[in-house]
């Protein structure tokens, strides 16, 4: 190493640095070049698009470094002086990787330094925060988000005889679970299926045989699969339809590219890449499609919508999927919604309210009349907190609860649901007028569209019937210049609105491999909260629990306007949007971002999600 450009206290620095990870030569000199470290596992030099964050401890500011190659095990650096002079030897840091794939996050701890003629340069390894051993750690597979593409690798018949579940791949590794890791039979047999390293987890007896029912159902689901060309169109129809009910995905996207048919899933608000399949089947797949959802395969130019139950092979579960597509340059796209199947988690109590909003919402539906007004952008989830909420009025009290809905997404027992015909026999006006002559107690209305149906939605909250709506604004207060637009007058709004909720949906942390970091200066700055520099905020990391990808599940972020006479009366003089923003932030009311920042620091979601949130204000 070239010394002589080195003032005396960086060389001290370094060579210290140096020594105290036993790093140096046998004469206790610098190691000749950083190379010399040893690592576990097979260095690959970085391309193109790599770079890492730094965060330091406490916060403070993030650097920027340059990746001159990684492994498994950690990742090599090239720093600048200014990030050198910041950085110690044994340093507990955490670095945002970013390539051109992904972007991930890892605890690390920096293992040695050295100062080249190209610069400074820094070892990494990282730290596995979780720290789970097949050997003591006591894996929760109900807690495990299942990975299609590692589950459907083996057939069904021998994963319900061997009692094994593939259920995540990391670092090139398939992670197993099994009744007994000390049956050599059973691995041998997996290990060979699967053609990969495996790493077997031993989990509860019953747990396992319930997930593998949940999985693979009686065993007649046979596709050890991988879409490839030249299968039935069909057996891959079902596949993406069954592996998109296992990874929990809410739609299924079908892009036609130049040289290939993406398919993506779009789960818990993102999408991701499921498989490409050749170009060829694209016709036959979405054809197969459209027959199951009842539209006219030989219309091709114009946009198609329908609905189809599907049923995986083996079981008894039904699966209600909406279709659509539309034509494009490279043919037809297609898009599937995955209705919701399970109502039974649908509680106020499981969404991420805060106890004070909740509280808010119980009080509102043990009246007897009044509107409750749901705001947010499609897929915020305002369906889904309406459902709940008709969910504690039935186990409260014995009511007849009638919905309008286009179309039903959740099938509740005891409740009168009505669907909206697209040929318009049964709109929400039409359907709402019916529904008043039925001696409703609660109404629940799936969208106010127009002002008819705001209207009488209105009416029906002003002569005793508890009405629940959505409609599509950015924040609580926007609900009241929102119906104020449509046409209606503000004395009948100030008479009927007694609760608006704005609400969006953000990706959970999967708590058990979040990484704790400080809140640096320009994030602070960017959340306009200067004063919480240093504050405890969590990267998403990645573990076997959440296959790798950090998050599992998403939770809810909530603004509350429940209305009080003076604030009634002020609607009915003429207050509009911004008169009633004062009102809220004289009364302390939390709002959208407010809780965006508080489950920040909790541990719910990561900075990017909350930033997300604050910059839509």
């Amino acid at each position: 190493m070239d010394t002589a450009n080195l003032d005396l206290n960086q060389t001290l620095t370094i060579k210290d640095r140096c020594i105290s990870m036993n790093l140096t030569s046998p004469d206790g000199h610098l190691p000749a070049t950083p190379h010399t470290e040893r690592r576990l596992h097979q260095r690959t030099p970085a391309s193109d698009g790599w770079m890492v964050e730094i965060f330091p401890p406490g916060g403070g500011k993030e650097m920027e470094a340059d990746v001159i190659n990684h492994s498994a095990g950690g990742i090599e650096l090239l720093v600048n002086k200014g990030v050198a002079d910041l950085l110690n030897v044994g340093d507990s840091v955490v670095l945002r990787i970013h390539n051109p794939d992904k972007t991930f996050s890892r605890q690390s701890s920096m293992s040695w330094a050295s100062k080249e003629e190209g610069g400074f340069y820094c070892g990494f390894n990282f730290i596995d925060v979780t720290r789970f051993d097949p050997k003591d750690h006591e894996l929760r597979i109900s807690e495990i988000r299942i990975d299609p593409a590692c589950a459907l690798k083996i057939p069904a018949s021998v994963a319900l005889r061997r009692r094994v579940l593939p259920f995540a791949q990391m670092d090139n590794m398939i992670h197993v679970a099994c009744e007994d890791k000390d049956n050599s039979a059973t691995l041998d047999t997996v290990e060979r299926l699967l053609k990969a390293d495996v790493q077997f987890w031993e989990v509860d007896a019953i747990e396992l045989k319930q997930i593998l029912r949940r999985v693979y159902g009686d065993g007649l689901l046979t596709t050890p699969t991988g879409t490839q060309g030249g299968q039935d169109v069909a057996a891959v129809g079902d596949e993406l339809l069954y592996a998109a009910y296992l990874r929990q995905a809410s739609d299924i996207h079908i892009d036609p590219w130049p040289k290939s048919m993406v398919v993506r899933f779009r789960v818990d608000g993102k999408l991701e890449l499921h498989s490409e399949l050749p170009p060829g089947m694209q016709i036959e797949l979405v054809s197969r499609f459209k027959v199951l959802a009842g539209m006219d395969i030989a219309e091709r130019r114009a946009p198609q919508d329908g609905r189809f139950t599907f049923s995986p092979p083996g079981h008894s579960i039904q699966i209600d999927i909406r279709a659509a597509t539309l034509p494009t340059k490279y043919g037809e796209r297609m898009t599937l919604r995955l209705l919701a199947l399970q109502t039974e988690s649908l509680t106020l109590d499981r969404l991420g309210l805060e106890s004070t909003c909740r509280h808010s919402i119980e009080s509102f539906l043990r009246r007897s009349q009044g509107m409750m007004i749901l705001t947010g952008p499609t897929g915020s989830g305002k369906t889904t907190t309406l459902y709940a909420s008709i969910r504690l009025l039935l186990t409260e009290r014995n009511l007849n609860v009638m919905t309008i809905e286009d179309p039903i997404e959740y099938a509740i027992e005891g409740v009168a649901q009505c669907e909206v015909d697209g040929a318009d026999k049964v709109s929400f006006a039409k359907a709402l007028r019916s529904i008043l002559r039925h001696d409703p107690d609660v109404v629940m209305i799936g969208e106010i569209r127009d002002r008819e149906t705001a209207e009488i939605a209105m009416k029906a909250a002003l002569t005793g019937h508890l009405v629940l709506s959505t409609l599509h604004t950015n924040s609580s207060a926007a609900t009241v210049s929102r119906l104020l637009d449509i046409g209606l007058e503000p004395y009948l709004v100030a008479g009927t609105l007694r609760l608006a909720i704005s609400q969006r949906l953000s990706r959970k942390l999967c708590r058990h491999c979040r990484i704790p970091r400080g809140l640096t200066e320009s994030e602070a700055s960017l959340l306009n909260r200067p004063h919480l520099v240093g504050q405890t905020i969590y990267e998403p990391g990645g573990c076997i629990y959440c296959a790798g990808r950090g998050y599992s599940g998403r939770i809810g972020l909530y603004e509350l306007l429940e209305m009080n006479a003076a604030w009634s009366r002020e609607i009915a003089e003429g207050a509009g949007e911004s008169r009633l923003q004062e009102n809220m932030r004289e009364a302390g009311v939390s709002f959208l971002e407010d809780d965006a920042i508080a489950k920040l620091f909790n541990g719910s979601i990561s900075f990017g999600d909350t930033l997300q949130i604050v910059n839509s204000w």
